[in-house]
């Protein structure tokens, strides 16, 4: 089952919890291991903050291009965005369905939770960035994921 964290953030805020996240030694990995993470995430938010580069993860699949928490250490990390005029809700996700990989990535989970508590304002479930307080303010409305 393990546990996660919900957010909203902008822009900076999402730059600022990955440039953390990289700081701690995570890497930005995609599912899809032929594909590079985008810089922008609404063009695909999910990807995962791996304690190994993508060069040393374990695909899956036929072809074996699939990347998963199952087979290597890594968080779960759905980006929030903004795409105007909503806040899109990201989470990372801790999983503890394979105890080796979860005793490895525990730690990571606990710093980033206890970096987005510190730095963003707790609202109901959710932690709100900085910079999407201030987009929320200018009416930016909160969802789960974008209407269709």
């Amino acid at each position: 089952m393990g546990s996660s964290v919900s957010f909203f953030c902008g822009p900076l805020d999402n730059k600022k919890l990955q440039d953390y996240a990289t700081s701690l030694g995570l890497y930005l990995v995609s599912t899809h291991i032929n594909e590079e993470v985008s810089s922008d995430p609404s063009l695909g938010p999910y990807c995962y903050l791996s304690l190994v580069p993508k060069s040393m993860v374990h695909p899956f699949g036929n072809p074996p291009v699939r990347v998963s928490s199952a087979l290597d250490p890594a968080l779960g990390f759905l980006r929030a965005y903004f795409q105007k005029p909503y806040l899109v809700l990201g989470h990372i996700q801790w999983n503890n369905d394979v105890p080796t990989l979860a005793d490895k990535t525990k730690p990571y989970y606990k710093k980033l939770v206890k970096w987005i508590r510190k730095e963003w304002e707790k609202n109901g479930y959710f932690y709100i960035g900085n910079e999407a307080k201030s987009l929320i303010t200018e009416g930016a409305e909160r969802v789960n994921f974008l209407p269709s």
